[in-house]
């Protein structure tokens, strides 16, 4: 299958962004946020990080004038819910650096060089990724299911001591009653506290660990379905055509990162990247319309499958924290496409 449009590569982004206008949401850019705390730590600790972080929009009760001339209407306050998404992604994308560095200096490696990845504990195939040759014997669908269940492991076992050595940290700066404390130290204490104090996160039963978990596996789940889709795209080409080609697609794809979760959800679920299940053990099904070619031979998103929706009484999103920590989404494709190459992920997707 090749489908090749001539649309700009940007029109996804564009289009994507008018949808959530149309949903009534507005975004919120948090790259300031992260200024801000970089150069006054102490403004984690302000009621005003915890109001939207001194975002203009979100002041409550400020007077909008009208085109017509009347009286000013107040502007309704900031939704709590709104105001707590603002504050923790905020404080998962400044934690989330550490998380970038963790991974890449924890990634396991055998003697060979060749990543380490964990048997899936729940995996209905029995397979062990180390098993080259029961691998190679196992049907491409199966293949690829082990393959992106070892993987959404391998990056829960590597989060889970990022996690704890923040915790660790934060202990240890208490423990020394100086009153001195890290910076990533302090955002993990008031992460933590407006986690359990928010109603939002405690109705979905969220913390830092689970709400990173969730978000790499989606993010790993949209890397093995770009990878998956290369051959669908562009059949009969060698597995370097396809890893250069996913690698310099990677641009393409990052306006998914900066959406509403409601409007991502809705686009994997529209466009075939999420399964019925929800799981990210499936392999990209062919008839998918995410993933077009665009004029320049590089995948891109397909507009069409977008699905304008909010939540009731959202206004505000900022879009994934991985999208303001650099390289970290880079680094999960970095990952997914190496495992690729290393497994013969490609060859194997041809098959059928």
């Amino acid at each position: 299958m090749s489908d090749t449009l001539t649309a700009r590569s940007n029109d996804f982004a564009q289009t994507f962004n008018t949808a959530h206008g149309e949903a009534g949401l507005g975004r919120v850019s948090i790259a300031h946020i992260l200024q801000r705390i970089q150069s006054d730590p102490n403004f984690l600790f302000s009621d005003d990080f915890r109001k939207g972080a001194g975002q203009c929009p979100f002041h409550a009760g400020k007077a909008e004038g009208t085109a017509d001339g009347a009286a000013p209407i107040a502007q309704a306050p900031i939704p709590q819910d709104d105001a707590d998404k603002v504050a923790v992604n905020s404080l998962l994308a400044l934690l989330f650096n550490r998380l970038r560095d963790h991974i890449a200096e924890k990634l396991p490696f055998d003697a060979d060089g060749r990543p380490m990845l964990p048997i899936p504990p729940r995996s209905p195939h029995g397979l062990d990724p180390a098993d080259r040759a029961a691998m190679a014997a196992a049907a491409p669908d199966v293949f690829c299911s082990v393959l992106r269940d070892a993987t959404c492991h391998l990056l829960d076992g590597l989060i889970t001591g990022w996690a704890v050595d923040l915790v660790r940290e934060e202990e240890y700066f208490r423990s020394q009653g100086s009153g001195e404390i890290s910076l990533e130290a302090a955002a993990t204490f008031v992460l933590r506290t407006l986690l359990e104090h928010s109603p939002l996160y405690q109705r979905a039963g969220y913390d830092m660990l689970s709400i990173t978990k969730t978000g790499s596996h989606t993010a790993i789940h949209i890397c093995w379905a770009m990878v998956e889709a290369a051959p669908l795209l562009v059949p009969g080409r060698d597995a370097a055509f396809y890893d250069d080609l996913v690698h310099r697609s990677l641009k393409q794809i990052v306006p998914l990162s900066m959406a509403s979760l409601g409007m991502l959800v809705h686009y994997m679920e529209e466009s075939g990247i999420e399964p019925a299940d929800g799981l990210a053990v499936h392999r990209l099904p062919k008839d998918q319309t995410a993933f077009v070619l665009d004029a320049n031979g590089l995948i891109r998103l397909n507009a069409d499958p977008i699905v304008t929706f909010a939540k009731p009484g959202e206004r505000y999103y900022t879009g994934c924290p991985a999208f303001y920590t650099t390289n970290l989404i880079k680094l999960y494709l970095d990952i997914v496409a190496g495992l690729a190459l290393d497994y013969g992920v490609y060859d194997r997707l041809q098959e059928g």
